[in-house]
């Protein structure tokens, strides 16, 4: 459940998220309206990315000074890209993302010296765009260019999607193509999975705005013969330990029920919706997961705003996030309160928690392993018998034929590669053909085996995280965490990463990011104050006297050199950051600034 709009502070924006289980298979109607989507969005972006292709001619076209600069900014970009590529071959012989390290101290200082040439042809540019924009009709292009959109998304042209789910596709493009100009990045063509989402709103007969209760969703409670709504709850059952609703939607077709694809599912109603809240729309979501699909409910719930539960002013309760690895497991946080009498608690990954994400690990390795061996066989062969670019899986072979030497055969393609064959034989070269099928035939089960590990591991770690922030929650007292960007610690293409294999490795067990968003969606929710401060200095500061011990370096014991206390490195930690809390709320009931 996540946060959102508010409205006038009386309301705020929330989505609820719920499990579902198909009754019987998935209706191949409900498929192919998911490939509607997924065209309509490509369409979309064809658009754009032709649009940006006449709008620089129609500037180049109105002025000559413009197009000459342009053309050198085409090229910097190209040399830009290739000194990427040089890049990400450093870091492969240096075996390290570290940006100390030689080869990649080399590609940084080029990319960086490319780079201000960029940026120096920018400021040239800008002048001379600004000339050009005059010289063309801009309101008209862009008037244009939304009448082409627009068609794009009517009925008409989506091969008859639905109309509620093809405008919010329209929505989220606007959404990314807006992003895309902020970002300076590339809107992308998306390849069909079988995945997606079906979109509905609720509104109630004559009401200008979305929003209904929960109880107007049951089918119950519905007029008679008002039972074609394209969303509908059948009946509760509240025998098992979640209770579970019987529910009916319409995936696909028109308004006539006779032209509807409907489906039941048993939605899984772990939380209930809060009393007074207004159910505004919902998707129904099909994601991948491995060679099988998961289906979720997101409902999106306008509710009232929790009133601040009036909490204790003279304790707090503070966080210290890392991954530290002890023994055969790895510390996730230290808990302390700012009351020295109360116990601090560190919260470690459980055992078979921890067993069973390495065991996924180890099992991925393995199946990479195997891929990398298959590669090795089948990409010459695939090189010299290239398929048509028409053929529905040019792409594929792409990857592939035309992947650079030092780029393995990745698991993922292997199984593509591999279902593909087993659906359409006699597509490619004999030999490639039985390579494929004895990888499948030896690797088919382990892989599997590892998604659906990694989905329960992943569930487990969801649900022990959210068990300590309702335990956290339950205190009633202030909660307060560091301030800290783990972007830092994310695996990203052409970022520069400090952590070693081992410490990324790590985080991916424990995931920094999902403990703190479970404590924080848990304050918010019950109305506790939480509260993010600076995180400087906070390991190196004795809580006891307050004196900061700057030769400290990694270890986990320490003295203080002024007042000789000893102290555990994490919870002398998560004390200061409770104190740090302590001191926002002397300095808020001060009406001083904070801190």
């Amino acid at each position: 459940m996540a946060s959102g709009q508010t409205d006038k502070n009386t309301t705020i924006i929330r989505v609820y998220k719920y499990g579902l289980i198909p009754k019987g298979p998935f209706p191949e109607e409900a498929v192919t309206e998911l490939w509607r989507a997924n065209k309509l969005w490509n369409n979309l972006v064809a658009i754009h990315k032709q649009d940006r292709e006449d709008f620089e001619e129609a500037r180049c076209n109105a002025d000559a000074e413009y197009k000459k600069e342009f053309l050198n900014l085409k090229q910097i970009n190209h040399d830009i890209d290739n000194a990427y590529y040089e890049k990400r071959n450093a870091r492969m012989q240096a075996s390290t993302k570290e940006a100390s390290h030689p080869l990649i101290k080399n590609a940084n200082a080029k990319i960086n010296a490319l780079t201000k040439q960029r940026n120096a042809i920018y400021e040239q540019l800008k002048s001379s765009r600004k000339k050009a924009d005059k010289l063309i009709d801009k309101a008209a292009h862009n008037k244009e260019f939304r009448a082409k959109i627009n068609r794009a998304t009517n009925a008409k042209h989506t091969d008859g999607m639905y109309s509620n789910t093809a405008w919010e596709v329209n929505a989220y493009f606007k959404t990314a193509r807006d992003i895309a100009f902020k970002t300076n990045s590339q809107l992308r063509f998306h390849r069909f999975d079988g995945t997606g989402f079906f979109n509905f709103r609720f509104r109630r007969k004559g009401a200008k705005v979305d929003g209904v209760y929960f109880e107007e969703l049951f089918l119950s409670n519905k007029p008679k013969n008002k039972n074609n709504a394209r969303l509908l709850l059948i009946e509760r059952d509240d025998t098992r330990r979640k209770p579970r609703i019987l529910m009916r939607a319409t995936l696909a077709g028109g308004q006539k029920i006779a032209t509807q694809t409907r489906h039941e599912f048993d939605l899984i109603y772990h939380r209930p919706i809060p009393e007074g809240s207004q159910i505004q729309n919902g998707k129904i979501i099909r994601s991948r997961i491995g060679d099988k699909f998961s289906y979720h409910l997101a409902l999106t719930v306008k509710q009232p705003v929790v009133e601040p539960v009036e909490i204790p002013t003279d304790r707090a309760v503070g966080i210290d996030i890392g991954f530290r690895r002890i023994g055969d497991t790895i510390q996730v946080a230290t808990i302390a309160s700012s009351n020295e009498a109360e116990m601090p608690i560190e919260v470690f990954v459980p055992d078979k928690m921890m067993r069973s994400m390495e065991h996924v690990i180890e099992l991925q390795s393995d199946i990479d392993d195997t891929a990398t061996e298959l590669g090795k066989i089948i990409k010459p062969i695939f090189k010299k018998n290239p398929l048509e670019e028409s053929h529905p899986k040019f792409g594929l072979w792409k990857a592939v034929a035309k992947a650079p030497p030092h780029v393995t055969l990745s698991f993922e393609t292997a199984y593509k590669l591999a279902r593909w064959i087993l659906r359409e034989p006699e597509q490619l070269p004999e030999k490639v053909e039985t390579e494929i099928k004895k990888w499948w035939r030896s690797n088919s089960r382990h892989y599997r085996e590892m998604h659906n590990l990694k989905r329960k591991q992943l569930n487990h770690r969801k649900h022990f995280y959210r068990q300590i922030a309702y335990e956290l929650v339950s205190r009633g007292v202030l909660i307060v965490l560091e301030k800290i960007n783990l972007s830092d610690f994310a695996e990203t293409k052409d970022t520069d990463n400090k952590l070693g294999n081992k410490a990324r490795s790590q985080r991916f067990l424990v995931s920094p990011s999902e403990f703190r968003n479970a404590i924080i969606n848990a304050a918010s929710r019950e109305g506790i104050d939480f509260k993010e401060v600076p995180p400087h200095y906070t390991s190196k500061t004795c809580s006891a006297c307050g004196f900061l011990n700057k030769e400290l370096t990694s270890q986990k014991q320490w003295n203080c050199p002024n007042c000789g206390v000893i102290h555990d490195r994490d919870i002398n930690a998560a004390r200061n950051i409770a104190n740090l809390g302590m001191e926002y709320v002397k300095n808020r009931k001060k009406g001083a600034k904070d801190i």
